[in-house]
């Protein structure tokens, strides 16, 4: 186990041992890039056994669809913060979802000048072909990892998220 008192948190690079020289550093063993690759390698995992069981959801389509699946009639500022995506990046994927024909926007009644986001019937019957890969894609990637270790990766990306949320992130 590494000592962690010499290190500085170098985002998004990762870990510096602040007493080595930058000769030294090897971005390999950098806890951001580590996890910047992990979650990329992740991603593109997901993308093609969707592509390959014919679902033409992205990564990011599927967090949106995944909230209305939970809370159908969401703002899209509701949205925004239930995926942690800023006002024009969930605006460009909810123009994707749209013309897939999974999603609709509607008039909200109780202020005209508002408007919600409803799944369609197409978006509500992608759920059950979704939830059988997504299981088989997390099956494939905690196969390998106990839940004591999947426990504390776990927490330990949470402590992280929390310190960069109090230095500022949001």
């Amino acid at each position: 186990m590494r000592a962690t008192t010499n290190y500085l948190i170098i985002l998004p690079l990762g870990v510096l041992e602040i007493d080595k020289h930058i000769e030294d550093f090897s971005i390999d063993e950098a806890l951001g890039y580590i996890v910047f690759r992990t979650a990329n390698a992740m991603r593109k995992t997901f993308a093609y056994l969707f592509k390959k069981e014919g679902i033409d959801v992205t990564p990011e389509e599927l967090a949106i669809l995944i909230s209305l699946w939970k809370e159908d009639g969401l703002f899209q500022s509701e949205i925004n913060d239930k995926t942690y995506k800023d006002k024009t990046t969930v605006t460009r994927i909810l123009e994707r979802i749209k013309k897939k024909g999974y999603i609709e926007k509607r008039i909200d009644e109780a202020d005209r000048r508002n408007y919600k986001i409803h799944l369609t019937e197409k978006g509500k019957a992608l759920k059950d072909k979704i939830v059988p890969v997504a299981l088989k894609f997390r099956d494939m990637f905690l196969k390998s990892i106990d839940d004591r270790d999947m426990d504390i990766t776990v927490n330990t990306l949470k402590v992280l998220l929390k310190i960069s949320n109090e230095a500022g992130y949001k």
